[in-house]
């Protein structure tokens, strides 16, 4: 065996993902997985916002969740995250989780229904990362 530091690529996460999802679906038979992703477009196909989530049994992690400062405003992100939200409810899901730093969206998630369940401190500053939740 040899142990190394590599600079993270497509491919190495992708399969360290792999591993991790083999791994969880041996210890937890018959506990579906399923990740998926809304993506926000302009009329070119750039693309300008998204949501990335994973939805294990019934709990959906949101991962990720971007608009393009152009796009902010106009209620897409709302509606980015609810089409998500809705989409882990067909799965199965029945709560949804992200967290958000302080320097970032809190309020737009608390208005959408999210409750912060944990917060944490950025160490060696006052950025706090705000843990939230949402029943679906």
């Amino acid at each position: 065996m040899k142990l190394a530091l590599e600079a993270a690529d497509d491919a190495i996460t992708r399969e360290l993902h792999e591993g991790l999802k083999a791994f969880n679906q041996a210890a937890m038979p018959g506990v579906p997985s399923n990740g998926f992703v809304v993506s926000l477009r302009d009329s070119d196909g750039t693309l300008k916002g998204g949501v990335i989530a994973r939805v294990t049994g019934e709990s959906c992690y949101i991962d990720t969740v971007w608009i393009d400062e152009a796009a902010r405003g106009g209620g897409l992100g709302t509606k980015m995250l609810r089409m998500a939200e809705e989409e882990a409810r067909r799965i199965g899901a029945r709560g949804a989780w992200l967290y958000t730093l302080s320097v970032q969206a809190k309020p737009f998630y608390e208005k959408i229904g999210y409750s912060e369940f944990a917060e944490l401190t950025w160490s060696g500053s006052d950025v706090r990362r705000h843990f939230m939740k949402k029943e679906l």
